[in-house]
């Protein structure tokens, strides 16, 4: 195992240098690079010659490409159905913080990082490629800490993850590699720059080119170099790297083989089509001097060797009848296509209905739906497993970061964090009223029927604040009630006391009041 901040300063710098020239290999560069690409829809063409002379200018040029794009549709159907709804601090949930616990604080600064916008680029990433980085770090202008999504390095730029050689689970350290360039100076090759992440400290490096020697490099607002990265008591706060990794890799890397078929069969579908996918009128003539021969002006003659065939050619035979030459049968190789379609969705465990036309529009629904989507939700759940504890690590360094730099959260960065998820299964709403309905008969807790609603934490501490409202206006209300009834029950006892007191003197209870007076 080895304790990369117990290293000589030159053997450290020797061992980051190193790695990172051994971890960011060609190959590896090179294959997630393919993976954007086909997720873009930057996909391979295969042609023959005969299929350029069908197609004609529609495959023209070098950029021409072509792609039944299914790459993107896998992988965001499975994006689109994580997204973090909270999360407990021991135990005690945003909507049931009472301002104590630090969950309801938590929760505010999530969404003043906007996190939910920062998800939408984390998940499809981290599928795409394989994996994706979230970095924490501190603001100095908002006194807050802040969160940047990074890709995995493609040698161009990105992250990098060094981890310890006997124990893969443990980090060393983190690369970061760009580019930058002098936009004042267009045409110029650009510098690198390299910053590495360790458990306590931050070291820049820049260089002019492939070959060059890194060299440290402090920027204007640092305040040293290396910059240091500990706690208020001099230890190590980690390396403030984060890496979401997908289950299995990248998504695409299952059914790539599968991709390019369906893209091939699909230019095969579209030559076809035109040679022999419509209608051909033939003339057979008796006297094969009569032909037109293919010194003919009509473009719709051929008389030629060679038959071409097109829509809208005649062709020649000699004889003179005319026949009729139907197109051909497409059938096939449309089945051909669905087949493939289906071999991804299987694949990949996305229902088939998110990746072809549904015939007639229906669309599967009640327990059948539940079924079909059956794989796709087990795919969710499983992320939701091991991106929750990235998100709890991603959590516990910003509160550790809060404390150390700025007015801090007054949360314990030990504390217990648990992150909750919203429900990846398709929602019913009329099953959600009439299970929502069964828990309120059995006494379930209103909270708890509000989250079966799939009602957010925001919006349940807004129930419950206007469900407060509502009963201190009712208990005032009663209050109020009461008050006016004790007062009426004094008042009448007042006056029947005086009437049986004037009772008692005859007259004189109004000689009295006005004595009194």
């Amino acid at each position: 195992m080895i304790d990369i901040m117990r290293l000589a300063p030159d053997q450290l710098e020797k061992y980051i240098h190193l790695q990172s020239i051994v971890d960011r290999q060609a190959a590896d560069a090179a294959r997630v690079r393919a993976l954007r690409a086909y997720y873009s829809g930057e996909h391979p063409v295969m042609l023959t010659d005969r299929q350029r002379e069908f197609l004609g200018p529609l495959v023209e040029g070098e950029q021409f490409t072509f792609a039944h794009n299914l790459v993107r549709v896998v992988v965001n159907t499975l994006a689109e159905r994580l997204s973090v709804s909270g999360f407990s601090i021991n135990g005690v949930t945003a909507a049931e913080d009472d301002g104590t616990a630090g969950a309801a604080a938590l929760w505010a600064l999530w969404k003043q990082l906007a996190a939910d916008l920062t998800e939408q680029e984390l998940y499809p990433a981290a599928m795409r490629d394989g994996r994706a980085f979230l970095m924490v770090d501190f603001d100095p202008d908002t006194q807050q800490p802040r969160w940047n999504m990074y890709e995995v390095d493609d040698d161009r730029s990105g992250i990098i993850i060094h981890r310890d050689p006997e124990d893969k689970r443990r980090v060393l350290f983190a690369t970061r590699y760009w580019w930058t360039f002098d936009p004042l100076t267009p045409g110029t090759t650009g510098i690198e720059r390299k910053t590495v992440y360790l458990p306590g400290e931050v070291r820049k490096y820049r260089r002019t080119g492939n070959g060059a020697q890194w060299q440290p490099v402090q920027d204007v607002n640092d305040a040293a170099w290396p910059l240091p990265w500990l706690y208020q008591d001099g230890t190590p706060m980690g390396v403030p790297v984060i890496e979401f990794a997908n289950p299995g890799g990248a998504e695409a890397e299952n059914f790539i083989g599968m991709q390019n078929a369906l893209n091939k069969s699909w230019l095969d579908l579209m030559a076809a089509a035109d040679a022999s996918g419509f209608p051909i009128l033939a003339v057979e003539y008796s006297d094969p001097n009569a032909m037109l021969g293919p010194s003919s002006s009509d473009d719709n003659l051929s008389g030629s060797d060679e038959l071409k065939i097109a829509p809208g050619r005649l062709m020649e035979l000699a004889g003179g009848t005319l026949h009729r030459i139907e197109s051909a049968n497409l059938t096939p190789m449309l089945d051909v296509i669905w087949a493939l379609t289906a071999a991804i969705a299987g694949v990949s465990r996305t229902p088939q209905y998110y990746l072809r036309p549904v015939g007639g529009g229906d669309v599967p629904s009640g327990e059948a739906l539940k079924q079909l989507e059956s794989g796709l939700v087990a795919r969710a759940v499983k992320r939701q497993r091991v991106w929750g504890q990235a998100w709890e690590e991603v959590l516990r360094m910003t509160m550790r970061i809060a404390e150390t730099f700025g007015p801090g959260l007054g949360i314990d960065p030990d504390a217990s964090i648990t992150v909750e998820w919203e429900d990846p299964s398709t929602r019913n709403e009329l099953l959600q009223a009439q299970t929502a309905q069964q828990h309120d008969a059995l006494g379930v807790p209103k909270e708890q029927v509000w989250q079966v609603l799939g009602y957010s934490p925001e919006e349940i501490a807004e129930f419950k604040a206007s469900a407060l409202a509502d009963k201190a206006a009712q208990v005032a209300s009663i209050a109020a009630a009461l008050r006016t009834q004790q007062i009426g029950s004094a008042n009448n006892g007042r006056t029947n006391n005086a009437v049986q007191q004037n009772g008692a003197s005859g007259n004189g209870g109004v000689a009295q009041r006005g004595e009194t007076a």
